[in-house]
């Protein structure tokens, strides 16, 4: 049975959703259902499954790991939500879709939802806004009823119950296969807090409110006292995260559709503190994706083997739901995987960074394995300073703080806002990237093996930019040039602000500013 455009708006009115309409193009054919929920600023450890950043922090999340397989080495290509949601929707690095930062993917380019609505899938997103209507095709789309800040919604797991129960009600009535993205803005700042007198304040309290001394500081970061604290807000976030992951899967099993139905849970990329969101470290890009699909996939099952990255996801899903893959496509199902089978050619991942607004770039790339991980920072000069969303927090001033006493971590923070061009790690000694193995402009290791480790991933590194069109190639190759980079990095500071600036009128049209 075939709903018409007038009972769907009829039904979701009832409900008290705003919603955007897209006409599906085919009669729908039986298929898997899929279920994807995404975390934002969420680290790869947080959920208890991977560790756990706090006691009890994901009983939800620890739940449906028991029933599907999670993944130890996944990441995403770009530790910035827009980009990162991008590559996983279209299947293309950042470079090749067109949204380097906060920017829209390129006309015509074939998406995920879009496919499915194609073959008769019933497609919704709420959460995270994913505006752009003639790129994603959505059926129901949720639209905030205020206007403004981001940080005002998206934090009440209350709203995705009500919008997931009438979603699944819809797909029910229609007779119609779907795709869910539940897309949450926790734990992104601002942590904790309970409700507002703000009109259309969507946060609530979270279920568990974590103390500074219950929480489990990072590696990566110092243990002081002030990162105790944010770490404290941070995971009481991550539990109301939690907290919504639960209300979708419930309404789920009330529809009797759990056995046809593939849910993938994951974070965009790491959290927002110094060393992970907006970078191209292990802790930027490391995700803890977790898949459940009921008599596909065996229960408890955790893949420590084969790397995978979220441009594979658009791939795996629709070989999942036996549909053909588009020709632009820069990623690789891993379908195999899912049932417990071998794949060669999983041994790295690569990520990049561009810019959020087009205005200071800071362009970085890195390939990731389980043994060592290097960076190129084209835009590393010795004077240009780094400044992004993670210098925010309390976690960084305390750094700096505390680094006027401390010539160790002044020497940590002065690398995180300068670096060098280039960054190996030895994450066998080193998983939480320490100490660079490649200081200043010296251009080999302490150790043979270290230097022919540094070779390959050079090499991988340079094949990845070839084989994907990677503009920063030339830089890349140029990188003992300070005069090469610094012509790279204006030309590139030019072209990201004219593309900033073509998009606003699309912007304006559209009432929507990425």
């Amino acid at each position: 049975m075939i709903f018409s455009v007038r009972f769907l708006v009829c039904a979701i009115g009832a409900l008290g959703l705003g919603v955007t309409v897209w006409a599906q193009q085919k009669a729908p054919i039986k298929r898997p259902n899929i279920v994807m929920i995404v975390a934002d600023d969420m680290n790869w450890d947080t959920p208890g499954c991977f560790g756990g950043a706090g006691p009890e922090i994901t009983p939800n999340i620890d739940r449906l790991a028991s029933e599907g397989i999670r993944f130890e080495h996944a990441y995403v290509n770009i530790a910035v939500c827009t980009p990162s949601r991008s590559v996983m929707l279209t299947g293309l690095y950042s470079h090749n879709n067109g949204a380097e930062g906060f920017q829209r993917i390129h006309p015509g380019t074939p998406t995920l939802p879009a496919i499915l609505s194609e073959e008769g899938y019933l497609c919704g997103t709420i959460g995270k806004p994913l505006r752009q209507q003639g790129i994603f095709h959505w059926s129901v789309n949720y639209r905030w009823q205020g206007t403004g800040d981001e940080n005002r919604w998206g934090r009440d797991p209350e709203v995705y119950r009500r919008f997931a129960k009438s979603f699944f009600h819809i797909a029910k009535v229609a007779q119609q296969p779907f795709f869910l993205m539940a897309s949450s803005h926790d734990p992104h700042r601002p942590y904790g807090g309970g409700k507002s007198g703000a009109p259309h304040f969507e946060r609530t309290k979270s279920s568990r409110t974590y103390k500074p001394k219950e929480v489990k500081v990072p590696g990566f970061l110092p243990d002081i006292p002030d990162v105790r604290k944010e770490m404290a807000g941070y995971c009481t976030s991550a539990r109301r995260l939690d907290d919504m992951v639960g209300t979708i899967l419930s309404e789920l099993a009330k529809t009797k559709n759990i056995d046809d139905t593939v849910v993938v849970f994951l974070s965009d990329h790491g959290m927002s503190a110094p060393f992970a969101k907006t970078n191209c470290y292990v802790e930027s890009t490391r995700t803890p994706l977790i898949i459940r699909w009921p008599k596909q996939i065996q229960k408890q099952q955790v893949d420590r083997d084969h790397m995978v990255s979220t441009v594979d996801l658009l791939p795996t899903l629709l070989e999942v739901v036996d549909l053909p893959l588009p020709e632009m496509l820069d990623g690789r199902s891993f379908f195999p995987l899912l049932k417990g089978e071998k794949q060669s050619g999983r041994g790295a991942v690569f990520a990049q960074f561009h810019h959020i607004h087009g205005r200071n770039p800071y362009p970085m790339r890195s390939i990731i394995t389980k043994n060592h991980t290097y960076i190129f920072n084209a835009w590393s000069n010795g004077k240009r300073a780094y400044r992004a969303a993670p210098m925010a927090g309390l976690t960084y001033r305390a750094m700096k703080r505390k680094g006027e006493k401390n010539s160790g971590l002044a020497k940590r923070v002065h690398h995180f806002e300068y670096r060098t061009v280039e960054e190996f790690y030895d994450l066998g000694k080193d998983p939480f990237c320490l100490e660079n193995l490649l200081p200043n402009k010296q251009r080999e290791t302490a150790s043979k093996s270290g230097n022919e480790a540094l070779l390959s991933l050079r090499q991988k590194l340079r094949s990845w930019m070839v084989k994907h069109n990677d503009f920063a190639l030339d830089a890349f190759d140029h990188r003992d040039s300070p005069e090469a980079l610094e012509q790279f990095m204006k030309d590139y500071a030019v072209r990201s602000g004219k593309e900033v600036e073509a998009m606003k009128p699309y912007e304006e049209a559209e009432r929507y500013r990425f």
